[in-house]
């Protein structure tokens, strides 16, 4: 029993030191302003163990007694190696790698180098739309691009974004650039007429885009011919990264609503203004022995007895609730490079019954046969519901023109009501009834409730889009592929 107990304290102390050799060393990583920066590598130098940084920078990592220092990578910013010695928290300050004309840009042949391209290219990250509460990537390419303009027509949802590169404009024709997904040039529509519902280019995930490259003038996008007459827009989807299979999620839940709107007259100083003028025009008659037709502005009691004093802010702007949720699976090897992701977008615009929803799928794949045969493909596929009633926003420009859902609020009688006392809708040949109101003719405006809930103008799309390819490289300095899509 003795030599028992003795072995076990033996064990106990001979653990006990090396237990406390290991430690763990704590920080945070941080860029040249002091913001946090998440996903920063952090390894022992020398060896393959390692942690990421957390969405705050900050970061934790158990150390043998052999580790001297640490390696902090991060893209974008230049690595930095910093020993350790007995310290527990090492706090990192990473600086931004200026590697520009090393960059691989997208051109209409393939992949060059920045510095050896001679052409007019700008490159957005993907991350800088990704996050963007915006139904199509070029919605949130507004500033991002020196010579690109994107101007919003209206807050409708998935109307098509006014696109132009280096002022390029026509009368008759479409002023769109052409688009290129993975080398495949899409169509978007002529989307510079008023016939076009919906926005094609919201099949594509602005969370599934690695790259977008904008060409800008004739050198860059000579390869397309006539068709790039307005510039080109290369868009790079995602592909998976060397090592384990990773799966990510990115979403955003946000809301919007309207500001500034202007104050409106309450239904007693209408009724009394509108009266002043008619009196002015010497137009105005309330007496009913009089054998001239009656005209006058009054006010009309409710079901409840008071007299209407109809908000009509609050028939057709909201407070639009919106989320976007996509997750993905992604991995590489030395043969094989895939990413699958899903992705699931629920939007409302500030006008009532004006939504978007978009279901999509991508799934990427290359893989290496030989080492100078490859093979791989992409499939997309996007579903998009856009909801809409009709002057509300489903063509272009279609909410805010002068007798749109969105300003006929502004000039409609706020001692009408958009309903009756009896609870139908207050409608008049096509107009919105009068009620207690003297005047010839009626009103001319119409009635939004009634127009939100019958008048509706829909439009489901589903898009898919498909390619393969076949690359051949049997030398380092010749490279043939053939895609079919």
């Amino acid at each position: 029993m003795r030599k028992l107990v003795a072995l076990l304290l033996a064990v106990v102390l001979c653990y006990a030191p090396a237990r406390s050799q290991t430690r763990t060393i704590t920080g945070k990583v941080t860029d040249e302003t002091g913001s946090p920066i998440p996903n920063v590598s952090v390894l022992i130098k020398g060896s393959n163990t390692g942690t990421t940084t957390a969405f705050d920078g900050t970061y934790s990592l158990n150390v043998p007694p052999s580790a001297k220092a640490l390696v902090f990578s991060a893209v974008g910013q230049v690595p930095q190696e910093v020993t350790i010695g007995n310290r527990t928290l090492v706090n990192v300050s990473l600086k931004s790698s200026d590697k520009e004309l090393q960059e691989v840009v997208v051109v209409g042949y393939g992949t060059q180098k920045r510095k050896d391209v001679t052409g007019s290219i700008i490159t957005v990250k993907g991350a800088a739309v990704a996050e963007k509460p915006v139904q199509s990537f070029e919605a949130a390419l507004g500033g991002r691009a020196a010579g690109v303009q994107i101007s919003v027509p209206n807050g409708v949802l998935n109307n098509p974004p006014v696109f132009r590169i280096r002022g390029t404009n026509s009368i008759s024709l479409s002023s769109y650039p052409l688009v290129v997904v993975d080398g495949i040039p899409v169509y978007t529509g002529d989307f510079s007429s008023s016939s076009s519902g919906g926005n094609t280019l919201a099949s594509i995930n602005p969370a599934d885009i690695e790259t977008i490259d904008i060409a800008k003038d004739a050198a860059a996008a000579s390869i397309y011919g006539s068709r790039a007459a307005n510039g080109v827009v290369f868009i790079t989807t995602k592909k998976g990264k060397t090592g384990k299979a990773r799966v990510n999620y990115n979403g955003w839940v946000g809301w919007t609503k309207t500001q500034r709107l202007p104050e409106l007259l309450n239904a007693q100083q209408y009724t009394d203004l509108k009266n002043e003028g008619l009196k002015n025009a010497n137009s105005y008659n309330d007496d009913p022995n009089d054998n001239k037709a009656d005209t006058y502005f009054a006010l009309t009691n409710g079901p409840d007895g008071k007299p209407i004093d109809t908000k009509w802010y609050d028939y057709v702007y909201r407070t639009g609730i919106s989320h976007n949720h996509t997750i993905n699976v992604s991995g590489a090897n030395d043969n094989t490079n895939y990413y699958f992701s899903a992705g699931y977008s629920d939007q409302q615009g500030v006008i009532k019954r004006n939504d978007f929803k978009r279901q999509n799928l991508l799934f990427n794949i290359d893989q290496k046969v030989t080492k100078w045969f490859s093979v791989g493909g992409k499939i997309n596929y996007s579903n998009e519901k856009n909801l809409a009633a009709a002057s509300s926003g489903s063509l272009p420009g279609e909410a805010f023109a002068t007798g749109g859902l969105g300003r006929v609020v502004l000039v409609l009688p706020p001692n009408v009501s958009p309903y009756n006392n009896d609870g139908s809708f207050n409608a008049a040949s096509g107009s919105i009834g009068a009620m207690n109101n003297k005047i010839a003719g009626g009103f001319s405006y119409y009635n939004p409730a009634l127009s939100l809930a019958y008048n509706r103008t829909n439009t489901e799309m589903n898009h898919v889009t498909a390619n393969a390819y076949g690359q051949l490289k049997p030398f380092s300095w010749l490279t043939y592929k053939s895609i079919f899509s």
